[in-house]
Protein backbone atom coordinates (compact mmCIF):
# COMPACT_ATOMS: atom_id res chain seq x y z
CA UNK A 1 0.00 0.00 0.00
CA UNK A 2 1.04 3.53 -0.63
CA UNK A 3 1.24 5.85 2.50
CA UNK A 4 0.93 9.46 1.53
CA UNK A 5 3.11 11.36 4.57
CA UNK A 6 3.84 15.29 5.60
CA UNK A 7 6.40 16.35 8.28
CA UNK A 8 6.00 19.83 9.82
CA UNK A 9 9.27 21.36 11.17
CA UNK A 10 11.12 24.65 12.36
CA UNK A 11 15.06 25.26 12.16
CA UNK A 12 15.96 26.70 15.85
CA UNK A 13 18.89 28.27 17.20
CA UNK A 14 22.28 26.49 15.60
CA UNK A 15 20.09 25.11 13.04
CA UNK A 16 18.96 22.26 14.72
CA UNK A 17 15.87 20.47 13.76
CA UNK A 18 12.71 20.46 15.96
CA UNK A 19 9.64 18.39 14.21
CA UNK A 20 6.31 19.32 15.16
CA UNK A 21 3.57 17.27 13.38
CA UNK A 22 3.81 13.88 11.51
CA UNK A 23 0.95 12.63 9.61
CA UNK A 24 0.14 9.21 7.76
CA UNK A 25 -2.32 8.22 5.49
CA UNK A 26 -2.47 4.46 3.59
CA UNK A 27 -4.51 4.67 0.64
CA UNK A 28 -6.18 2.15 -1.75
CA UNK A 29 -5.94 1.78 -5.52
CA UNK A 30 -8.20 4.43 -5.97
CA UNK A 31 -6.59 6.94 -3.50
CA UNK A 32 -9.59 6.09 -0.77
CA UNK A 33 -8.82 6.26 3.03
CA UNK A 34 -7.65 2.86 4.70
CA UNK A 35 -5.73 3.78 7.67
CA UNK A 36 -4.52 7.44 9.21
CA UNK A 37 -1.73 8.49 11.63
CA UNK A 38 -1.55 11.60 12.76
CA UNK A 39 0.70 12.83 15.81
CA UNK A 40 1.72 16.85 17.16
CA UNK A 41 5.51 16.17 18.91
CA UNK A 42 6.54 17.57 22.06
CA UNK A 43 8.82 20.59 21.74
CA UNK A 44 12.35 19.47 23.74
CA UNK A 45 11.97 22.43 25.22
CA UNK A 46 9.25 25.27 25.04
CA UNK A 47 11.65 28.10 26.40
CA UNK A 48 12.54 29.65 23.12
CA UNK A 49 9.87 28.04 20.75
CA UNK A 50 7.75 30.41 18.87
CA UNK A 51 4.44 29.42 18.74
CA UNK A 52 3.45 31.42 16.06
CA UNK A 53 5.83 29.78 13.80
CA UNK A 54 3.60 28.22 10.61
CA UNK A 55 4.97 24.49 11.75
CA UNK A 56 2.74 24.69 14.53
CA UNK A 57 -0.13 25.74 12.56
CA UNK A 58 -3.58 23.95 13.42
CA UNK A 59 -3.13 23.15 17.30
CA UNK A 60 -3.20 25.08 20.60
CA UNK A 61 0.40 25.36 22.55
CA UNK A 62 -1.38 23.10 25.01
CA UNK A 63 -2.25 20.64 22.46
CA UNK A 64 1.98 20.53 21.80
CA UNK A 65 3.03 20.52 25.35
CA UNK A 66 0.60 17.92 25.61
CA UNK A 67 1.77 15.35 22.86
CA UNK A 68 4.35 12.84 22.71
CA UNK A 69 7.82 13.12 22.32
CA UNK A 70 9.79 12.34 19.10
CA UNK A 71 11.25 9.11 20.18
CA UNK A 72 7.37 7.94 20.67
CA UNK A 73 6.17 9.19 17.93
CA UNK A 74 8.70 7.20 15.53
CA UNK A 75 8.48 3.75 17.69
CA UNK A 76 4.54 4.11 17.41
CA UNK A 77 4.79 5.14 13.42
CA UNK A 78 7.62 1.97 12.74
CA UNK A 79 4.92 0.12 14.79
CA UNK A 80 2.24 1.59 12.85
CA UNK A 81 3.93 0.70 9.19
CA UNK A 82 3.28 -2.49 6.88
CA UNK A 83 6.43 -4.11 5.51
CA UNK A 84 4.56 -3.69 1.67
CA UNK A 85 4.14 -0.29 2.64
CA UNK A 86 5.89 2.91 0.86
CA UNK A 87 5.81 6.19 1.94
CA UNK A 88 5.11 8.90 -0.26
CA UNK A 89 6.33 12.50 0.35
CA UNK A 90 5.04 15.78 -1.44
CA UNK A 91 8.85 17.17 -1.62
CA UNK A 92 12.34 15.95 -1.64
CA UNK A 93 13.50 17.33 1.51
CA UNK A 94 10.88 16.08 3.96
CA UNK A 95 12.25 12.13 3.52
CA UNK A 96 15.69 13.70 3.86
CA UNK A 97 14.64 15.03 7.34
CA UNK A 98 12.78 12.35 8.53
CA UNK A 99 15.72 9.88 7.98
CA UNK A 100 18.29 12.41 9.90
CA UNK A 101 15.66 11.93 12.70
CA UNK A 102 14.78 8.43 12.46
CA UNK A 103 18.24 6.69 12.63
CA UNK A 104 20.15 8.23 15.32
CA UNK A 105 17.14 8.08 17.58
CA UNK A 106 16.18 4.19 16.42
CA UNK A 107 19.45 2.72 15.42
CA UNK A 108 18.06 1.86 11.73
CA UNK A 109 17.12 4.09 8.80
CA UNK A 110 13.63 3.54 7.89
CA UNK A 111 12.93 0.14 6.43
CA UNK A 112 10.61 0.72 4.07
CA UNK A 113 10.77 2.45 0.03
CA UNK A 114 10.31 6.58 -0.27
CA UNK A 115 8.88 8.23 -3.47
CA UNK A 116 8.39 12.14 -3.78
CA UNK A 117 5.16 12.70 -5.48
CA UNK A 118 6.61 15.87 -6.97
CA UNK A 119 9.25 14.04 -8.93
CA UNK A 120 6.26 11.63 -10.61
CA UNK A 121 3.18 14.18 -10.39
CA UNK A 122 5.37 16.95 -12.42
CA UNK A 123 5.01 15.40 -16.28
CA UNK A 124 1.23 15.80 -15.57
CA UNK A 125 1.26 19.18 -13.65
CA UNK A 126 3.31 20.42 -16.90
CA UNK A 127 0.74 18.90 -19.84
CA UNK A 128 -2.14 20.57 -18.03
CA UNK A 129 -0.29 24.30 -17.79
CA UNK A 130 -0.10 24.38 -13.81
CA UNK A 131 2.99 25.54 -11.87
CA UNK A 132 4.55 23.04 -9.54
CA UNK A 133 3.47 24.91 -6.26
CA UNK A 134 2.25 23.54 -2.87
CA UNK A 135 -0.33 21.35 -3.08
CA UNK A 136 -2.44 23.86 -1.78
CA UNK A 137 -2.04 26.39 -4.50
CA UNK A 138 -2.40 23.04 -6.91
CA UNK A 139 -5.61 22.51 -5.65
CA UNK A 140 -6.63 26.07 -5.86
CA UNK A 141 -5.62 25.80 -9.80
CA UNK A 142 -7.81 22.95 -9.95
CA UNK A 143 -10.88 24.69 -8.16
CA UNK A 144 -10.67 22.04 -5.10
CA UNK A 145 -12.05 22.49 -1.65
CA UNK A 146 -9.02 21.95 1.04
CA UNK A 147 -9.54 21.72 4.85
CA UNK A 148 -7.72 25.02 6.79
CA UNK A 149 -4.97 25.26 8.46
CA UNK A 150 -2.26 24.90 5.76
CA UNK A 151 0.86 23.48 7.08
CA UNK A 152 -0.77 21.20 9.31
CA UNK A 153 0.14 17.61 8.64
CA UNK A 154 -3.33 16.21 8.93
CA UNK A 155 -4.50 18.44 6.07
CA UNK A 156 -1.64 17.98 3.86
CA UNK A 157 -1.95 14.38 3.50
CA UNK A 158 -5.90 15.34 2.79
CA UNK A 159 -4.86 17.91 0.43
CA UNK A 160 -2.39 15.81 -1.22
CA UNK A 161 -4.76 12.96 -2.22
CA UNK A 162 -7.47 15.55 -3.09
CA UNK A 163 -4.97 16.58 -5.85
CA UNK A 164 -3.75 13.25 -6.93
CA UNK A 165 -7.67 12.17 -7.65
CA UNK A 166 -8.04 15.26 -9.59
CA UNK A 167 -5.26 14.61 -11.62
CA UNK A 168 -6.57 11.08 -11.94
CA UNK A 169 -2.94 10.13 -11.39
CA UNK A 170 -2.18 6.15 -11.62
CA UNK A 171 -0.22 4.57 -8.48
CA UNK A 172 1.55 1.98 -11.46
CA UNK A 173 3.36 5.28 -12.04
CA UNK A 174 4.97 4.78 -8.13
CA UNK A 175 6.33 1.52 -9.12
CA UNK A 176 9.93 2.59 -9.98
CA UNK A 177 11.72 5.68 -8.68
CA UNK A 178 11.31 8.62 -11.21
CA UNK A 179 14.33 11.24 -12.23
CA UNK A 180 14.91 14.08 -10.12
CA UNK A 181 13.45 17.30 -11.60
CA UNK A 182 16.17 18.89 -13.58
CA UNK A 183 14.51 21.46 -15.85
CA UNK A 184 12.93 24.01 -13.39
CA UNK A 185 12.41 26.74 -16.33
CA UNK A 186 8.66 25.76 -16.00
CA UNK A 187 8.48 27.59 -12.91
CA UNK A 188 10.05 30.43 -11.32
CA UNK A 189 10.10 29.02 -8.39
CA UNK A 190 11.42 25.69 -7.20
CA UNK A 191 7.88 23.80 -5.95
CA UNK A 192 8.30 23.21 -2.58
CA UNK A 193 10.69 25.94 -1.37
CA UNK A 194 8.59 29.18 -2.97
CA UNK A 195 6.92 29.93 0.27
CA UNK A 196 10.44 30.44 2.61
CA UNK A 197 11.49 33.82 3.33
CA UNK A 198 14.63 33.94 1.16
CA UNK A 199 15.10 33.21 -2.24
CA UNK A 200 19.24 32.20 -3.89
CA UNK A 201 19.02 32.55 -7.37
CA UNK A 202 20.95 30.18 -9.54
CA UNK A 203 21.55 32.09 -12.02
CA UNK A 204 23.35 34.97 -10.18
CA UNK A 205 24.33 33.60 -6.89
CA UNK A 206 22.18 36.50 -5.32
CA UNK A 207 20.77 35.83 -1.84
CA UNK A 208 17.03 37.97 -1.75
CA UNK A 209 14.51 38.02 0.56
CA UNK A 210 11.36 36.45 -1.12
CA UNK A 211 9.51 39.78 -1.84
CA UNK A 212 13.01 41.36 -2.99
CA UNK A 213 12.05 43.56 -6.38
CA UNK A 214 15.72 42.99 -7.68
CA UNK A 215 14.91 39.40 -8.86
CA UNK A 216 14.48 39.33 -12.28
CA UNK A 217 11.51 37.41 -13.90
CA UNK A 218 13.56 34.85 -15.41
CA UNK A 219 15.47 33.38 -11.97
CA UNK A 220 15.38 30.25 -11.10
CA UNK A 221 15.01 30.54 -7.18
CA UNK A 222 15.43 27.81 -4.45
CA UNK A 223 13.80 28.74 -1.08
CA UNK A 224 15.77 28.62 2.20
CA UNK A 225 14.75 29.44 6.04
CA UNK A 226 18.20 30.41 6.98
CA UNK A 227 21.46 32.41 5.40
CA UNK A 228 23.34 28.82 5.34
CA UNK A 229 24.19 29.16 1.31
CA UNK A 230 25.87 32.44 2.43
CA UNK A 231 27.53 31.03 5.57
CA UNK A 232 28.80 28.82 3.70
CA UNK A 233 30.44 30.95 0.85
CA UNK A 234 27.92 29.63 -1.83
CA UNK A 235 26.01 32.67 -2.11
CA UNK A 236 26.06 36.45 -1.67
CA UNK A 237 23.60 38.78 0.16
CA UNK A 238 21.45 41.27 -2.12
CA UNK A 239 21.51 44.92 -0.90
CA UNK A 240 17.95 44.08 0.60
CA UNK A 241 19.64 41.76 3.26
CA UNK A 242 22.56 43.61 4.45
CA UNK A 243 21.43 44.32 7.70
CA UNK A 244 19.85 41.17 8.41
CA UNK A 245 23.05 38.96 7.63
CA UNK A 246 25.26 41.32 9.10
CA UNK A 247 23.19 40.47 12.57
CA UNK A 248 22.57 36.33 11.19
CA UNK A 249 26.65 36.14 10.98
CA UNK A 250 27.61 37.73 14.36
CA UNK A 251 24.80 35.78 16.32
CA UNK A 252 26.34 32.54 14.24
CA UNK A 253 29.74 33.12 15.06
CA UNK A 254 28.56 34.25 19.08
CA UNK A 255 27.52 31.06 19.10
CA UNK A 256 30.15 28.93 17.82
CA UNK A 257 32.31 30.44 20.10
CA UNK A 258 29.72 29.82 23.19
CA UNK A 259 29.37 25.99 21.98
CA UNK A 260 33.83 26.15 21.77
CA UNK A 261 36.07 25.81 24.62
CA UNK A 262 38.46 28.72 22.54
CA UNK A 263 39.93 31.08 25.07
CA UNK A 264 41.40 32.57 21.81
CA UNK A 265 39.74 33.19 18.47
CA UNK A 266 40.53 34.49 15.10
CA UNK A 267 39.52 34.48 11.55
CA UNK A 268 41.53 32.39 9.07
CA UNK A 269 42.42 35.19 6.51
CA UNK A 270 43.38 37.64 9.93
CA UNK A 271 46.89 38.49 10.62
CA UNK A 272 44.84 39.21 14.03
CA UNK A 273 43.69 37.04 17.35
CA UNK A 274 41.53 38.15 19.73
CA UNK A 275 39.74 37.55 22.97
CA UNK A 276 36.58 34.71 22.81
CA UNK A 277 34.78 38.05 24.37
CA UNK A 278 35.77 41.08 21.89
CA UNK A 279 33.03 42.01 19.69
CA UNK A 280 35.42 42.61 16.54
CA UNK A 281 35.87 38.96 15.64
CA UNK A 282 31.87 38.73 15.54
CA UNK A 283 32.21 39.91 11.95
CA UNK A 284 34.74 37.44 10.64
CA UNK A 285 33.38 35.05 8.10
CA UNK A 286 34.86 31.59 9.89
CA UNK A 287 36.24 31.04 13.44
CA UNK A 288 38.92 29.18 14.24
CA UNK A 289 40.79 29.50 17.21
CA UNK A 290 43.02 28.06 20.23
CA UNK A 291 42.55 27.21 24.12
CA UNK A 292 46.40 28.48 24.28
CA UNK A 293 47.87 31.91 23.99
CA UNK A 294 51.22 30.63 22.54
CA UNK A 295 49.56 28.06 20.19
CA UNK A 296 47.94 31.86 18.23
CA UNK A 297 51.35 33.55 18.86
CA UNK A 298 52.53 30.49 16.52
CA UNK A 299 50.46 30.85 13.83
CA UNK A 300 51.81 34.61 13.25
CA UNK A 301 49.24 36.45 14.35
CA UNK A 302 49.41 39.84 16.06
CA UNK A 303 47.23 40.47 19.69
CA UNK A 304 44.47 42.26 18.91
CA UNK A 305 44.84 46.00 19.65
CA UNK A 306 41.29 46.71 21.09
CA UNK A 307 40.54 43.55 23.55
CA UNK A 308 44.00 43.14 24.29
CA UNK A 309 44.55 39.17 24.78
CA UNK A 310 47.22 37.78 27.34
CA UNK A 311 48.54 34.41 28.14
CA UNK A 312 46.29 34.54 31.20
CA UNK A 313 43.09 35.67 29.75
CA UNK A 314 41.17 32.27 30.32
CA UNK A 315 37.42 33.19 29.87
CA UNK A 316 34.84 30.85 30.97
CA UNK A 317 32.70 29.35 28.40
CA UNK A 318 29.24 28.83 29.75
CA UNK A 319 26.65 26.40 28.42
CA UNK A 320 23.59 26.89 27.09
CA UNK A 321 20.02 24.96 27.14
CA UNK A 322 22.17 22.02 28.38
CA UNK A 323 19.30 19.01 27.72
CA UNK A 324 18.35 16.53 30.61
CA UNK A 325 20.05 13.36 30.57
CA UNK A 326 18.51 9.99 31.97
CA UNK A 327 20.10 8.05 34.58
CA UNK A 328 22.65 5.83 33.56
CA UNK A 329 22.95 2.14 34.64
CA UNK A 330 26.99 2.69 35.11
CA UNK A 331 29.31 -0.64 34.27
CA UNK A 332 30.76 -2.85 36.78
CA UNK A 333 33.80 -1.05 38.47
CA UNK A 334 35.20 -4.45 38.42
CA UNK A 335 38.76 -4.75 38.29
CA UNK A 336 38.87 -1.91 36.24
CA UNK A 337 41.69 0.81 36.65
CA UNK A 338 41.33 3.69 39.20
CA UNK A 339 41.47 6.90 36.68
CA UNK A 340 38.38 5.05 35.08
CA UNK A 341 36.78 4.00 37.91
CA UNK A 342 37.17 7.68 39.18
CA UNK A 343 35.67 8.46 35.78
CA UNK A 344 32.39 6.78 36.58
CA UNK A 345 32.04 7.72 39.42
CA UNK A 346 32.22 11.71 38.13
CA UNK A 347 30.18 10.73 35.28
CA UNK A 348 26.91 9.23 37.99
CA UNK A 349 27.72 12.55 40.36
CA UNK A 350 27.29 14.92 37.40
CA UNK A 351 23.88 13.49 35.94
CA UNK A 352 22.77 12.92 39.27
CA UNK A 353 23.07 17.12 40.38
CA UNK A 354 22.26 18.06 36.80
CA UNK A 355 18.63 15.93 37.41
CA UNK A 356 17.96 17.41 40.99
CA UNK A 357 18.85 20.96 40.18
CA UNK A 358 15.83 23.35 39.96
CA UNK A 359 17.44 25.31 36.58
CA UNK A 360 14.08 27.25 36.22
CA UNK A 361 14.41 28.94 39.70
CA UNK A 362 18.21 29.85 39.03
CA UNK A 363 19.87 32.90 37.41
CA UNK A 364 22.09 33.36 34.39
CA UNK A 365 25.34 32.85 36.67
CA UNK A 366 23.86 30.13 38.85
CA UNK A 367 22.85 28.09 35.78
CA UNK A 368 26.46 28.76 34.34
CA UNK A 369 28.17 27.76 37.44
CA UNK A 370 26.04 24.45 38.09
CA UNK A 371 26.63 23.66 34.15
CA UNK A 372 30.75 24.29 35.16
CA UNK A 373 30.53 22.20 38.38
CA UNK A 374 28.41 19.27 36.74
CA UNK A 375 31.02 19.08 33.69
CA UNK A 376 32.16 15.13 34.11
CA UNK A 377 35.90 15.87 32.88
CA UNK A 378 36.42 18.31 35.67
CA UNK A 379 38.49 17.27 38.94
CA UNK A 380 39.68 20.87 40.35
CA UNK A 381 37.12 24.24 40.45
CA UNK A 382 38.19 27.93 40.85
CA UNK A 383 36.22 31.30 40.77
CA UNK A 384 37.50 34.25 38.86
CA UNK A 385 39.42 36.91 41.72
CA UNK A 386 40.21 33.81 43.54
CA UNK A 387 43.69 32.40 43.68
CA UNK A 388 42.87 29.54 45.09
CA UNK A 389 41.48 26.38 43.27
CA UNK A 390 39.32 23.47 45.02
CA UNK A 391 38.43 19.92 44.52
CA UNK A 392 34.06 19.38 44.65
CA UNK A 393 33.24 18.24 47.81
CA UNK A 394 35.18 21.78 49.14
CA UNK A 395 32.30 23.70 51.39
CA UNK A 396 34.50 27.15 50.34
CA UNK A 397 33.64 25.93 46.78
CA UNK A 398 29.79 26.88 47.51
CA UNK A 399 30.10 30.39 47.88
CA UNK A 400 31.81 31.30 44.82
CA UNK A 401 30.55 32.24 41.54
CA UNK A 402 31.57 32.75 38.38
CA UNK A 403 33.76 29.40 37.96
CA UNK A 404 35.65 27.46 35.76
CA UNK A 405 36.82 24.07 36.34
CA UNK A 406 40.37 22.19 35.34
CA UNK A 407 40.78 18.46 34.90
CA UNK A 408 44.37 17.98 35.91
CA UNK A 409 45.87 19.51 38.85
CA UNK A 410 48.44 20.69 37.15
CA UNK A 411 46.37 22.73 34.32
CA UNK A 412 45.20 24.81 37.29
CA UNK A 413 48.10 25.30 38.71
CA UNK A 414 49.93 26.67 34.98
CA UNK A 415 47.08 29.40 35.28
CA UNK A 416 48.40 30.52 38.20
CA UNK A 417 45.92 29.17 41.37
CA UNK A 418 47.37 27.53 43.97
CA UNK A 419 45.82 24.46 45.86
CA UNK A 420 43.11 25.22 49.00
CA UNK A 421 44.56 24.75 51.98
CA UNK A 422 41.07 22.97 53.42
CA UNK A 423 40.06 20.61 50.98
CA UNK A 424 44.02 19.91 49.78
CA UNK A 425 43.56 18.72 46.16
CA UNK A 426 46.59 16.65 44.89
CA UNK A 427 48.03 15.27 41.26
CA UNK A 428 45.70 12.11 42.25
CA UNK A 429 42.26 13.46 41.83
CA UNK A 430 43.51 14.17 38.14
CA UNK A 431 40.61 13.38 35.85
CA UNK A 432 42.82 11.51 33.35
CA UNK A 433 39.48 10.20 31.29
CA UNK A 434 36.09 11.59 30.53
CA UNK A 435 32.52 10.40 29.59
CA UNK A 436 30.47 12.43 27.40
CA UNK A 437 27.57 13.04 29.79
CA UNK A 438 24.78 12.16 27.25
CA UNK A 439 26.85 8.63 26.64
CA UNK A 440 24.64 6.16 27.59
CA UNK A 441 24.41 2.29 27.56
CA UNK A 442 22.50 0.39 24.85
CA UNK A 443 20.60 -2.84 25.03
CA UNK A 444 21.57 -5.88 22.78
CA UNK A 445 24.57 -3.94 20.57
CA UNK A 446 26.93 -6.06 18.64
CA UNK A 447 29.81 -6.22 16.73
CA UNK A 448 27.30 -6.87 13.71
CA UNK A 449 26.31 -3.56 14.30
CA UNK A 450 29.17 -1.61 14.27
CA UNK A 451 30.31 -3.47 11.20
CA UNK A 452 26.56 -2.26 9.54
CA UNK A 453 27.57 1.54 10.49
CA UNK A 454 30.84 0.94 9.12
CA UNK A 455 29.99 0.07 5.85
CA UNK A 456 27.19 2.90 5.99
CA UNK A 457 29.76 5.60 6.21
CA UNK A 458 31.78 3.24 3.71
CA UNK A 459 34.64 2.87 6.38
CA UNK A 460 37.25 0.28 6.39
CA UNK A 461 37.64 -1.96 8.99
CA UNK A 462 38.57 -5.51 10.24
CA UNK A 463 38.63 -8.03 13.63
CA UNK A 464 41.41 -8.25 15.37
CA UNK A 465 41.37 -10.71 18.51
CA UNK A 466 39.43 -8.46 20.61
CA UNK A 467 39.76 -5.43 19.02
CA UNK A 468 37.86 -3.53 16.21
CA UNK A 469 40.14 -1.58 14.00
CA UNK A 470 38.15 1.10 11.78
CA UNK A 471 39.86 2.64 8.76
CA UNK A 472 39.12 6.47 7.92
CA UNK A 473 40.28 8.35 5.52
CA UNK A 474 42.38 10.29 7.87
CA UNK A 475 42.36 8.15 10.60
CA UNK A 476 43.24 4.71 11.94
CA UNK A 477 40.90 3.79 15.59
CA UNK A 478 41.16 0.44 17.41
CA UNK A 479 38.52 -0.31 19.54
CA UNK A 480 38.71 -2.47 22.57
CA UNK A 481 35.93 -4.87 22.43
CA UNK A 482 36.75 -6.29 26.17
CA UNK A 483 36.94 -2.99 28.07
CA UNK A 484 33.66 -1.80 29.67
CA UNK A 485 33.52 0.98 29.33
CA UNK A 486 34.70 1.39 25.73
CA UNK A 487 38.60 2.38 25.21
CA UNK A 488 39.66 3.77 21.91
CA UNK A 489 42.99 4.10 20.60
CA UNK A 490 43.85 6.28 17.12
CA UNK A 491 46.17 6.82 15.17
CA UNK A 492 46.21 10.36 13.42
CA UNK A 493 47.55 9.95 9.96
CA UNK A 494 47.45 13.89 9.48
CA UNK A 495 50.16 13.67 11.61
CA UNK A 496 51.41 10.60 11.82
CA UNK A 497 52.18 7.82 9.62
CA UNK A 498 50.02 4.84 9.28
CA UNK A 499 52.10 2.49 11.45
CA UNK A 500 50.19 0.24 14.24
CA UNK A 501 52.84 0.99 16.84
CA UNK A 502 51.96 4.79 17.22
CA UNK A 503 48.52 4.17 18.38
CA UNK A 504 47.48 6.89 21.60
CA UNK A 505 44.80 5.95 23.77
CA UNK A 506 41.96 8.60 23.72
CA UNK A 507 41.51 10.69 27.27
CA UNK A 508 38.06 9.91 26.69
CA UNK A 509 35.22 6.57 27.58
CA UNK A 510 32.19 5.66 26.36
CA UNK A 511 29.25 3.40 27.11
CA UNK A 512 28.25 2.10 24.36
CA UNK A 513 29.38 1.43 20.38
CA UNK A 514 26.77 3.65 18.66
CA UNK A 515 28.25 6.48 21.04
CA UNK A 516 32.31 5.29 19.55
CA UNK A 517 31.63 5.25 16.21
CA UNK A 518 29.43 8.78 16.25
CA UNK A 519 32.53 10.15 17.79
CA UNK A 520 34.92 9.36 15.50
CA UNK A 521 32.39 10.59 12.57
CA UNK A 522 33.07 14.06 14.15
CA UNK A 523 36.57 13.53 14.25
CA UNK A 524 36.71 12.95 10.95
CA UNK A 525 34.39 15.66 10.30
CA UNK A 526 36.17 17.79 11.59
CA UNK A 527 39.55 17.54 10.21
CA UNK A 528 38.10 16.90 7.03
CA UNK A 529 36.61 20.76 7.47
CA UNK A 530 40.12 21.96 8.21
CA UNK A 531 41.14 20.46 4.81
CA UNK A 532 43.80 17.95 6.38
CA UNK A 533 45.49 15.50 4.25
CA UNK A 534 46.91 12.19 5.63
CA UNK A 535 50.80 11.75 5.26
CA UNK A 536 52.21 8.86 3.23
CA UNK A 537 52.58 5.51 5.02
CA UNK A 538 56.10 3.83 6.14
Amino acid sequence: MYVLMDLEWYCGRGRKISPTQLAALRVDEGWQTLDRLFFRIRPDSAKAVNWSHMAFSGGTQEDFLSGPTLSKVLRDFRAWLHKDDVMCWWAEKAPEVFKQLHTPLLQTPPSVPQRVLLDHVSPVLASKGIIQENPYKIAASLGLAVPTFAHCSEHDVLTIRSVLRALDFSQENLQKQAKRRTSPDSSRQDPFRADMPYQLDGNTGLFHRKDCDDIPDCAVLSGYTTFKPCFQGKARPCRCLKEEYRLAKRERNRSIIDRSQYNFVYAKTSPVFHRRDCPHILSANDIMGSIFYDACAQTGRRPCKFCRPAPLDLVKNPEKNYPSVKPVNGPSQKNLPNPEQRAIRRLEQSQEERRNAQLDTMTDQERADLLTLTQPGYAFWAAAGYKNFHRRDCRKLKELSNLRGFSRFSDAVHTGHTPCKLCKPTKKQDMVYSFPISSRKRQNESVQDLAALCEESQFAYSREADYFIIRTPLGRWRIHLSCNPISVDHINLTRTPDNPLLYHRQPRLFLSLADTFSYIERHDRKLADLKRQPLEAT
